[in-house]
């Protein structure tokens, strides 16, 4: 009898994991060309509906960080999440890589895809992505929406944090592959992360392209200085939903929005909520879609 059990037990261990992996597996991966076929994006695409989710990832890591978003939206919603160029598995032939190329990059995509009714949903370093997009007016977007961004609008640094902070610019220079997961393990972790969702991270980080992964961040920082007279030109409201381990700024936020924002924070999380605490997420990032025309 408990010989039968644990047979019963490892089976029902077996199915769940099965059907955990087709949940992931089912999703179909495709891939597009654009800029006259210099620029290849690897995407996936699920749903249906009047909205379109255009979702895009952070620093160094790829489209599979949104798998719990595009399971949970698909029924409702037109479902795209793209590797950013020169990130996961899309390729680019190109020196330098700007924010506002990234921009540009998104603009096609949605043009090549036909996406209409698009709601642009950007973690990390697509905030800014997602804004220097929204900034092109596209008559295809309606909204965006900001995962752990725009956080420091009006921060001031002090000399001696400048200084530290040009100090991890030059060992990520030198040691890309050793110095980005100390990075994320110094400053994008709650104490409470998960350390599968650390190791995954890191790793990450570990294995992106250094020449790639070092431009992107500098350039990123670049942007940071035309952040705010990209908000003040933004023709939409911004909604952001930021954890709370590090509190936004709503005062610099306040200052220069000219269309509105609004910000929703989620608590126990790192810089990673998707993954970090999905279903809280999920229901925070509905509510959210559901308040854009």
């Amino acid at each position: 009898m408990k010989t039968n059990i644990i047979l019963l037990t490892l089976l029902s261990l077996m199915i769940s994991y099965h059907i955990k992996g087709q949940n992931k597996n089912h999703m179909t991966e495709k891939t597009m060309k654009i800029k006259n076929g210099s620029t290849q994006i690897s995407y996936l695409e699920e749903g249906k509906g009047d909205k379109t989710l255009l979702l895009l990832h952070g620093w160094c890591i790829n489209s599979a960080y949104w798998e719990n978003q595009i399971d949970y939206f698909k029924e409702k919603y037109k479902v795209v999440a793209i590797d950013l160029p020169g990130f996961g598995k899309s390729t680019s032939q190109r020196q330098e890589w700007t924010i506002q190329q990234y921009g540009t990059d998104v603009i096609e995509v949605i043009d090549q895809l036909g996406l209409s009714n698009v709601i642009l949903v950007g973690h990390s370093m697509s905030g800014e992505i997602i804004l220097e997009a929204a900034l092109k007016d596209h008559p295809s977007v309606i909204g965006l929406v900001g995962i752990d961004n725009f956080k420091m609008i009006d921060v001031h640094f002090t000399p001696e944090q400048l200084a530290e902070m040009q100090s991890y610019m030059d060992l990520l220079q030198k040691d890309f592959k050793n110095t980005a997961p100390v990075y994320a393990d110094k400053m994008l972790f709650h104490p409470s992360t998960d350390e599968a969702v650390r190791n995954r991270v890191k790793k990450d980080f570990e294995h992106a392209d250094p020449e790639i992964g070092f431009s992107a961040l500098k350039e990123l920082m670049n942007y940071s200085m035309l952040e705010s007279a990209g908000l003040a030109n933004l023709n939409y409201k911004l909604y952001l939903i930021n954890s709370d381990f590090v509190p936004t700024n709503a005062g610099g936020l306040a200052r220069h929005c000219k269309s509105s924002f609004e910000v929703v924070d989620i608590h126990d999380t790192g810089h990673y909520p998707m993954i970090e605490k999905p279903e809280e997420f999920n229901k925070l990032l509905e509510a959210t879609i559901e308040g854009i025309e």
